[in-house]
């Protein structure tokens, strides 16, 4: 195994970091090294964290739990995998992986305890993994201002797409491209490091262009190949509060030959208070000019049935943690509920994200859900890898 792909086991408990290291090994990763708390997991960190590729976690342990555990790697810029590992109930495990994303950390998923092997072996096959050369430091240089703006100007961020499935017809209706930047060595830094960053640095119009014209050269070869879907971009609020950005779009439309209907913007919705005149000003003439607008993350943000009584979305999105949770959490489960009566009966188009089992699929048929995304399905994918899938049916 690559030194970059060491695993990180961080346990109070010895048996079951006794128990993990045997899984582990079983399923053929043997370059792991132990913690038996917080602190000594810091202390591993500080030694080997340039070969650390995975950190798995408890929650509870008594010198240092895993929520200050996964702050301070954070703060010390961890920029690999991580895993929770929990005996604690569904709703804390869910609660601790949100506060993961929060800090921007790779969250691959969460683990009961006991720990199951297949389930350990799907989360780490699973894993996109950075490159071998890209340790802390380096993507910290990579997400500098100068970096970033070289990456825009060269090209460097690209489109892969995820589909979105009619679960009646079983066609794919349209495909969101997600943004990804490749790195020389093979791997990839991953979105929830660099979107912040381009956010902070105040280039977020500038990916979202970039984005936007090579996603419209890929709906256009789609055209030419026959294939008939829409393409989801999304758009940060800081560019959602750009004046000219309407016109800037239309235009790009126009030069390809499509039409603004081709396109889903996909907005989300809990940021949309920062200035909501103007806001509601771009978003409402994107409308106009013919673009479908898609309320993202719906149900997570602080005030989502004013924004659809207020903005011309067509699109609702199903935040996944209500689909992947719905079927062991009633609360969960009526909010899913809910929000599928909501958009149907505003004749919205209700996209259910972060399907990822068969189970759910059916959940989300019987609650009356028609259009779905996520793993269960298929990964995000370049261009051609999409085109092909497709064709297969």
């Amino acid at each position: 195994m690559h030194p970059a792909q060491t695993i990180l086991l961080v346990d109070d408990d010895e048996f079951q970091l006794a128990l993990l290291d045997t899984q582990l090994a079983t399923l053929g990763y043997c370059d792991v090294i132990l913690a038996r708390g917080g602190d000594e997991a810091l202390a591993q960190f500080e030694r080997f964290g340039p070969q650390i590729g995975v950190i798995i976690s408890d929650l509870s342990m008594p010198d240092m739990d895993g929520l200050v555990l996964m702050r301070h790697l954070a703060q010390r810029g961890f920029a690999a995998s991580f895993i929770l590992l929990s005996g604690m109930t569904d709703e804390i495990l869910s609660s601790a992986a949100g506060l993961a994303q929060a800090h921007h950390l790779d969250l691959l998923g969460g683990l009961g305890k006991p720990c199951s092997s297949e389930r350990l072996r799907e989360l780490l096959a699973a894993r996109q993994t950075h490159s071998p050369g890209i340790n802390a430091l380096r993507v910290e240089e990579a997400l500098s201002p100068q970096r970033l703006a070289q990456a825009l100007a060269g090209g460097e961020f690209v489109p892969w797409y995820q589909p979105k499935v009619d679960m009646r017809s079983g066609k794919t209706v349209s495909a969101e491209a997600l943004a990804r930047w490749p790195v020389e060595s093979g791997g990839m830094i991953g979105p929830a490091r660099f979107v912040p960053a381009i956010e902070k640095a105040g280039m977020s119009d500038l990916l979202f262009f970039a984005m936007a014209q090579q996603v419209l050269h890929d709906l256009t070869r789609w055209r030419a190949q026959g294939i008939d879907i829409k393409a989801a971009i999304n758009m940060s609020m800081d560019t959602a509060l750009n004046l000219s950005m309407p016109e800037r779009l239309n235009q790009l439309v126009e030069a390809t030959g499509l039409v603004p209907s081709d396109l889903i913007i996909e907005v989300t919705e809990s940021k949309l208070m920062l200035d909501r005149a103007i806001a509601m000003e771009t978003l409402t003439r994107l409308s106009l000019m013919g673009f479908v607008l898609s309320i993202d993350d719906f149900g997570t943000g602080y005030s989502s049935l004013v924004q659809l009584v207020d903005l011309p979305f067509k699109e609702l999105k199903i935040d996944a943690s209500f689909v992947q949770r719905a079927s062991a959490e009633p609360k969960a489960e009526a909010i899913l509920r809910i929000s599928v009566t909501i958009g149907l009966t505003l004749g919205m188009g209700v996209v259910a994200e972060g399907v990822e089992t068969a189970e759910q699929m059916e959940f989300l048929r019987g609650c009356g859900g028609t259009v779905v995304q996520g793993y269960y399905l298929a990964r995000p994918m370049p261009h051609a890898a999409l085109t092909e899938w497709i064709a297969r049916g």
